[in-house]
């Protein structure tokens, strides 16, 4: 869903910004967003009706977004385009969703491709040179990853933890329920409105 949003902000965000319909960056621009469009759509369908290889789903998908984002990235004009935020995304899904060693690798490829892209413009376009600014990125990402991916997992062990402690109060129920049913005493458990939460077959037979 959220690709889904990504693609379609992006296309509008084309066709308020066109700066010409004969530019070959608006069109590959163009190009690109309808497939991420179809390609975020052919991902959520196959997440929702194949529930199985959940890590090569989750890999493909990031490889997808990095190059898809990348090829926006190069076709927007590098840095100045602003989309290196878009890298975002697919990072910090990669951090609450992969492990750790993937999230990282993937930050890894996301920092060499900016750093590459930079040198690349300033030997060949005689741009500013923004290697400075790109290996900033790169290291915003790796921080970004390793909070992220740290945050998510204390959320998972504290799930866990309530997932086990779930359990253990189940079980205690279940045992009470088997206690009391076997004594002769009638038991009542009433809230504090009045209302009978449980009782034993005794109290049944008592109260009739």
């Amino acid at each position: 869903f959220t690709r889904a949003v990504i693609a379609l902000v992006l296309l509008l965000y084309l066709s308020f910004n066109r700066t010409g319909s004969t530019d070959p960056g608006n069109f590959l621009y163009a190009e690109t967003c309808a497939t991420y469009l179809m390609l975020s759509v052919g991902f959520a369908l196959l997440t929702y009706y194949w529930r199985h290889r959940f890590l090569l789903q989750l890999s493909v998908q990031i490889a997808v977004d990095i190059g898809v984002i990348s090829i926006l990235y190069l076709a927007g004009g590098g840095a100045r385009s602003g989309l290196v935020i878009l890298y975002l995304f697919p990072l910090a899904g990669a951090a609450i969703l992969a492990p750790l060693v993937l999230a990282l690798f993937s930050a890894s490829l996301v920092a060499l491709f900016l750093l590459a892209e930079t040198i690349w413009r300033a030997l060949f376009e005689q741009g500013e040179t923004g290697v400075m600014q790109a290996g900033l990125y790169g290291a915003s990402f790796f921080a970004i990853v390793l909070a992220v991916n740290s945050l998510a997992a204390k959320l998972i062990r504290q799930e866990e933890l309530a997932a086990e402690r779930g359990i253990d109060l189940k079980t205690q129920q279940a045992i009470n329920q088997i206690v009391i049913a076997d004594v002769a005493d009638g038991v009542l458990v009433v809230g504090r409105d009045g209302r009978v939460l449980a009782s034993n077959p005794a109290a049944r037979n008592m109260l009739g």
